[in-house]
């Protein structure tokens, strides 16, 4: 069953319990009701579903080990390969996982605080980024086209921007051609939870 179904009748279910709860609490002292029950029990009941609606493209993702983590912040491409880096900052959205694909392929969901690496084949890529479930939605996705080198680190900053009918996912290219453009990139990643991609 589709979990944004799955959490649209979850959501009903606490209205119809909280309202319930509520009126049978103030009639059990005497009280009459009146909508305050209904009201309470389809606000939460709405507020369940809609969260629950927003996280419904979460997947489990696993944590990077240790050396995966430390391979990854040496910043040093593997042979005849580029490193592409793709690391997500800011509050707005944070529990919701962006989906990071790339030439079409899914490699990752972050997120936020979090980053993915892994080695890429030199030449044309097509980086994509964005949401499931409810969330899908409410926020555009933002797609990039880029050129990685043999031996380059490739790295992407995504942060979710508000706007008035959707929401936009800003992707920038972080400079990273000279060593203290690397040492700084190090820096911000060190203190970030890596999530492993789903390829090597």
């Amino acid at each position: 069953m589709n979990k944004i179904v799955v959490w649209a009748v979850i959501g009903f279910v606490i209205a119809v319990l909280v309202s319930g709860g509520l009126s049978f609490m103030m009639f059990s002292v005497g009280a009459r009701p009146g909508f305050a029950p209904i009201m309470v029990g389809g606000f939460l009941g709405i507020f369940v579903a809609y969260i629950g609606g927003n996280l419904a493209g979460n997947r489990r993702t696993p944590k990077a080990f240790s050396a995966q983590r430390d391979a990854a912040l040496s910043l040093t491409p593997a042979s005849d390969q580029a490193l592409l880096i793709v690391y997500r900052e800011g509050f707005v959205g944070m529990a919701a996982g962006m989906n990071v694909v790339l030439d079409g392929r899914p490699v990752a969901q972050l997120k936020s605080p979090r980053f993915t690496a892994l080695s890429i084949p030199a030449g044309d890529h097509g980086l994509q980024l964005g949401f499931g479930g409810l969330a899908k939605a409410q926020n555009r996705d933002s797609e990039w086209r880029f050129t990685a080198a043999p031996g380059e680190v490739v790295a992407f900053r995504a942060v979710m921007a508000m706007g008035a009918l959707k929401n936009a996912i800003q992707v920038v290219r972080v400079e990273s051609a000279s060593s203290v453009e690397l040492d700084a990139l190090r820096t911000k990643l060190s203190g970030v939870a890596m999530t492993a991609p789903d390829v090597a």
